[in-house]
């Protein structure tokens, strides 16, 4: 017996020596792996460094990619699901009207018609869609847990529904804009579901005496960097310190009054470009120019716009665009996505106190900085909300030149950033300048 306690302790020392070497194998291997790939990863501009992109490989990788039609719709371990519609109306047909799953009635009103302008024949933006998608999943969410519309269909949305979300929104002191924006998507969600005109304007919910009744979008007070008495050129040095990147966007908006979005995907190869080649309403509102900038990529609406090369400043920084960015590549880092480089942007000015909690100031409001020097430099004379007491002789043609600067096709616009038009020798203010719903800026 002890002969064969001895036999079988002796082969099973040899199993866990066997096991002990394997592992040990196994972590060094890992080991060696890991030094590897982070040398062949040394230079990879991403945070965290990727595993896949391996920039410092000896070697070139490529990866395939399966395309995913309607129907082939898969779980975690590539079991098939049964088959799901990809037609809304498929979809909307199969669930009756009172349904549970709201949510699938919603995405497929959505996915019908999210792209659509709500009054125009054309698309809208990705953000319009994403800020509508948002708005709409959060409002029926709360109208079913928070209010007694516990059971709502999205498809029976009635007048009284949108009168107990906006009596939430006051109680929660939205802003008067984020309310109009929100009974706006929910106009054309109305229309989408046959009831076109059911959702009415915004006195109607908060009484005509409301501050939230009319949405003022005539600057009351300069918004640019100057106002708050923020040094530009400091800010800009400072934010370059942190992040290269973030510092070049920022100082595109500095240098041509571009949105912190276009500044991100401003493509620099191609974009300086002679008189002949500019748009003739950008090339007529700036006669006395013959070269200008192409910006095309991040616009609102995707309107491009041509605007003159006037300064050393611009010259300068455009130069340097060109050295560091690749052809056909953007102002921010490469290999970073749109949403990663624009996450890293406010990171940064955050960082550098550029927000209105710190410093009072925002990125938006180099954009001010630009249009009301631009006008102060044609009119001859600061503009309302700088200020200006009487209408300059050359009011009118500084507004049109402003407009066009900023990419506006309608001069009343720029009163979102120059105030309104100041009466000449006592006259009223120009109505057109005060009007409401100008529109964005």
């Amino acid at each position: 017996m002890e002969q064969i306690f001895f036999k079988k302790s002796h082969g099973i020392g040899k199993i866990f020596a066997v096991v002990a070497v394997a592992l040990t194998l196994a972590m060094a291997a890992a080991y060696v792996l890991v030094q590897q790939n982070m040398r062949m990863n040394a230079n990879d501009p991403q945070v965290p460094k990727s595993k896949w992109w391996l920039s410092n490989g000896p070697f070139a990788g490529f990866r395939i990619v399966c395309a995913t039609f309607p129907g082939d719709v898969q779980t975690p371990r590539g079991k098939p699901l049964r088959h799901e519609p990809s037609d809304p109306d498929v979809i909307l047909a199969a669930l009756p009207v009172g349904t549970p799953d709201y949510l699938r009635v919603l995405g497929a009103i959505l996915k019908k018609h999210n792209h659509l302008h709500s009054t125009k024949h054309k698309g809208v933006s990705f953000k319009t869609m994403l800020d509508r998608q948002r708005l709409l999943a959060s409002f029926f969410a709360e109208l079913r847990q928070q209010t007694p519309y516990r059971n709502l269909d999205p498809r029976q949305l009635a007048n009284r529904h949108v009168e107990a979300m906006v009596e939430r929104w006051v109680a929660r002191k939205l802003a008067t804009a984020t309310i109009h924006n929100y009974l706006s998507f929910l106009r054309s969600f109305g229309a989408w579901i046959g009831k076109p005109g059911m959702v009415r304007e915004p006195q109607y919910y908060v009484g005509a005496d409301s501050p939230h009744a009319h949405r003022s979008q005539v600057a009351t007070f300069d918004h640019s960097w100057q106002a708050r008495e923020v040094d530009i050129e400091a800010k800009i040095a400072e934010v370059s310190a942190i992040d290269p990147w973030a510092g070049l966007q920022l100082e595109l908006c500095a240098r041509f009054g571009m949105r912190p979005k276009e500044a991100r995907h401003f493509r620099p190869h191609g974009a300086v470009i002679p008189r002949a080649q500019a748009m003739a309403r950008d090339a007529g509102a700036f006669p006395e120019h013959e070269t200008f900038l192409r910006i095309s990529h991040g616009t609102k609406g995707g309107r491009p716009r041509d605007v003159p090369i006037t300064t050393d400043a611009q010259r300068d920084l455009l130069s340097r665009l060109t050295t560091l960015v690749a052809t056909g590549m953007y102002v921010g880092h490469p290999g970073r996505t749109s949403g990663q480089n624009s996450s890293r942007f406010y990171y940064v000015i955050r960082k550098c106190g550029i927000s209105k909690d710190q410093l009072g100031v925002v990125a938006h409001g180099l954009r001010h900085q630009h249009a009301n020097d631009h006008y102060e430099d044609v009119a001859g004379a600061p503009s309302r909300v700088r200020g200006g007491k009487a209408r300059p002789p050359l009011d009118a043609e500084a507004r049109q030149q402003t407009a066009r600067l900023l990419g506006h096709n309608r001069p009343r616009v720029v009163s979102c950033y120059l105030g309104p038009a100041v009466a000449m020798h006592g006259d009223a203010p120009s109505a057109a300048a005060e009007t409401d719903g100008l529109g964005s800026s």
